[in-house]
């Protein structure tokens, strides 16, 4: 039997025996970080390096790096789909305004207005020039490396003489004078 909690079991499972272990072993797994992980779980940050160690778990920072942007950018939708909401609410709010009757109402009603307008603008993610440099870098690479996996593949296949020399059509260049 396992001498700690979070250690693999004698029997060779290769799982852990604490389903918090078992927590930590899948999020890890998953790329995501020791702080992250202790802040889902609800453990101290110590306790989730330890189960780590245990169950043959490094955190590598090399390896968290492309998760952890992914989950930026997922947290930024996240993000701007709240936003988004609540500039559906700022509409709903106008229309409130403009068929309220007392200025009770109207003072409600632009209060909403309001705070829905701060909330909205604090919660629109801004784009820098970093983020779009970024952006645009990211899809170069992606793109550089799309066309070299082409490039091997058709070289490849040039030198198994999968590919043939198609002919080249030639324009005619149109004679006015011909009815044809």
């Amino acid at each position: 039997m396992a001498s700690e909690p979070g250690e693999i079991s004698e029997g060779g499972v290769g799982r852990p025996v604490d389903p918090r272990a078992e927590m930590v072993v899948v999020l890890a797994q998953q790329g995501i970080g020791r702080n992250e992980i202790a802040r889902r779980i609800g453990i101290p940050p110590v306790t989730v390096s330890a189960i780590a160690k245990a169950n043959g778990i490094k955190f590598d920072r090399t390896k968290m790096a492309q998760p952890l942007k992914a989950r930026l950018e997922d947290l930024k939708m996240a993000q701007l789909g709240a936003a988004e909401g609540l500039m559906e609410d700022l509409i709903r709010a106008r229309t409130v305004f403009r068929m309220a009757r007392t200025p009770r109402d109207y003072a409600f009603a632009a209060k909403a207005i309001s705070d829905l307008t701060q909330s909205a603008q604090r919660m629109t993610p801004q784009l820098t020039n970093h983020d779009a440099n970024e952006s645009a870098k990211s899809l170069l690479g992606d793109l550089m490396v799309g066309i070299t996996r082409v490039n091997q593949e058709l070289e490849a296949r040039e030198e198994r003489g999968e590919i043939f020399n198609t002919p080249h059509f030639e324009t005619q260049e149109e004679n006015p004078n011909d009815e044809s």
